[in-house]
């Protein structure tokens, strides 16, 4: 199977814990069935003093978790809702499978912390036997694929109300704010919000000739015909403008600055769910 992680964990995450904290183990999310909150690929760092990063459920299956760490062996496998060995229920019903891995190994914990601050998409194998991770390859019955991208940057462009509203969301979601003069990656998010479109256009450009997965802008649908004329008049072709993503947001003629902040994220974030999926 191949699953990701899901796109929101946070700076102190469980693997950035683990390499803090040596000696403890790493809960993996395998498999999910049914409307359980996270996706495969979730982690949850625990230690038997009970301290714990991360989260895999709503509260109803992490505590059974924590009571494996004693369990023989490198991995322990557990099973959650119908089908499992416990009466454990879960609310949103279907079932849930955990690989407990024991002694998660360091330089593989280390391994997805580089990919994650250089910004790189990881993909590993892990075997749930053993424990032991590999670099993606041709996986057997025993190991689990796991595609891991980093969380998605926003490149912000613009002065008002709505550009420090968005920037104090993205903040607040602990995820990374690139700098205006930085290029792009394939896991950036560029807006500009100015209510001066001529002042977008260059940002819009250099965002365009980039790797950016989502390039929006601020302003009504005659304000998008507008600066997809001026684009078009500087050589971009009608392919590369359908990137352009104009009115932005999940909500029309919104007018308050942290609506439309708001809203605009919840697009971004929407698409890069599906990008990650």
């Amino acid at each position: 199977m191949s699953m990701s992680l899901p796109i929101t964990a946070p700076t102190d995450c469980p693997v950035k814990a683990l390499l803090r904290r040596p000696c403890g183990s790493l809960a993996l999310l395998t498999d999910a069935q049914g409307g359980f909150p996270r996706r495969p690929g979730a982690m949850m760092a625990l230690w038997p003093d009970g301290a714990r990063v991360g989260r895999l459920g709503a509260g109803c299956i992490d505590a059974d978790i924590a009571a494996h760490l004693d369990a023989p062996g490198p991995v322990t496998r557990l099973t959650y809702g119908v089908g499992g060995p416990l009466d454990l229920p879960l609310p949103c019903g279907g079932t849930v499978q955990i690989a407990l891995i024991h002694s998660p190994d360091s330089d593989w914990l280390g391994a997805i912390w580089d990919d994650r601050i250089r910004r790189r998409t990881g993909q590993w194998c892990v075997n749930l036997r053993t424990g032991a991770p590999c670099r993606a390859g041709d996986p057997d019955a025993d190991d689990f694929a796991l595609t891991l991208p980093p969380p998605p940057a926003f490149q912000i462009h613009g002065e008002g109300d709505e550009a420090q509203a968005l920037a104090t969301l993205v903040a607040a979601m602990d995820l990374p704010l690139m700098g205006r003069e930085a290029r792009p990656d394939a896991h950036t998010a560029v807006v500009t919000l100015f209510h001066d479109h001529d002042r977008e256009l260059p940002a819009l450009a250099a965002a365009l000739r980039s790797d950016a997965f989502y390039v929006g802008a601020l302003g009504s649908r005659r304000a998008q015909a507008a600066r997809l004329a001026a684009l078009s008049d500087q050589g971009f072709d009608d392919a590369t403008l359908r990137r352009l993503t104009g009115p932005i947001g999940v909500t029309e003629r919104g007018r308050d600055p942290r609506l439309i902040a708001a809203s605009a994220l919840t697009q971004i974030l929407a698409a890069y769910e599906a990008l990650t999926a």
